[in-house]
C-alpha cells in the first residue's frame, strides 16, 4: 500500500468533545477509497507523544464523492496524538496510509441495511450513508444511532439532512439521558420485520457485544451481522 502525504486543511467541532480533521488530497487526483474504509494517519515529530507513538487509525467519514478532501473525526480524549492533531498548524503535511478495511455496504439492493452505531462509531456510517445518498442507491437503509444527548451527537445535523434528501434512509436517534439505552425491545419496535436484513454494528467493544447479544435474542443470524469495533478511544 502506497504512502500518501496530505496537508491538514481544516478542523472543526462536530459535537461536544468531538472534532473533524480535513486533509487536502488534491496533490493526488487518483486517490480513492470505498465508503466505510479507514486510514492510518502519521504526524512527523508530533508535539506530544505517548506509548502509541506518532500514528492512529481513523475511519474515513467523508464520502468518495467529496472532491479533493479526506475527512476523519475523533473524540478528543486527551491522548498525546489527538492533542497533537488538534494543535499542529493547518498546512502541516501528514503521512496517510491506506485505505484499509471492508466495512462496506452490501451489493444486494433487495436486502435491507440496518446500522446500529454509538457515539464516534458513526464515522464510517456517515461515509456510507452520504455515499448512498449522493449515488441515489436503491438500498433501504436504517440507522439506529445512540448518544447521551443531542449536543454530544457527532454529525447529527448531517444525518438529518441525509434523511430529508434520501427517501430510502431512515434515522432513529436514541438519546440515552432522556429515553434510556438501546435494547432488544427498542430494536424490534423500531424495525419491525428483521428478515432479509444485513446488520452493521459499530462502536466500542462493549456496545458491539451488547447489540450482538440483543440481535441474537431476536433471532438474527451472525451470518447477517458485520462488526466494526472502536478500541483505544
Amino acid at each position: 500500500m502506497a504512502d500518501h502525504f496530505f496537508p491538514l486543511k481544516d478542523r472543526f467541532e462536530v459535537a461536544e468533545g468531538t472534532m473533524a480533521f480535513v486533509f487536502d488530497t488534491s496533490s493526488e487526483p487518483d486517490f480513492s477509497f470505498r465508503a466505510g474504509q479507514y486510514v492510518e494517519v502519521f504526524i512527523k515529530n508530533p508535539p506530544y507523544i505517548d506509548e502509541r507513538k506518532d500514528h492512529r487509525d481513523f475511519s474515513i467519514t467523508s464520502s468518495p464523492g467529496d472532491k479533493n478532501i479526506l475527512m476523519v473525526a475523533t473524540r478528543l480524549t486527551g491522548s498525546a496524538f489527538k492533542r497533537s492533531l488538534a494543535e499542529i498548524s493547518l498546512g502541516t503535511v501528514c503521512k496517510v496510509e491506506g485505505p484499509f478495511g471492508d466495512f462496506n455496504l452490501h451489493e444486494n439492493k433487495d436486502k435491507k441495511a440496518v446500522f446500529i452505531a454509538g457515539g464516534i462509531g458513526i464515522t464510517p456510517v456517515r461515509s456510507i450513508i452520504k455515499d448512498a445518498t449522493e449515488q441515489k442507491l436503491p438500498h433501504k437503509i436504517t440507522l439506529i444511532y445512540s448518544n447521551r444527548n443531542p449536543a454530544g451527537t457527532p454529525f447529527l445535523k448531517d444525518l438529518e439532512n441525509f434523511e430529508n434528501e434520501n427517501p430510502n434512509f431512515k434515522l432513529i436517534s436514541k438519546m440515552t439521558e432522556e429515553t434510556g439505552q438501546v435494547d432488544a425491545n427498542f430494536i424490534k419496535e423500531s424495525l419491525g420485520d428483521l428478515s432479509n436484513t444485513a446488520f452493521y454494528i459499530v462502536g466500542p467493544p462493549g456496545m458491539v457485544q451488547g447489540m450482538t447479544k440483543y440481535l441474537e435474542e431476536l433471532g438474527v443470524s451472525r451470518d447477517d451481522m458485520r462488526f466494526e469495533e472502536f478500541t483505544g478511544y
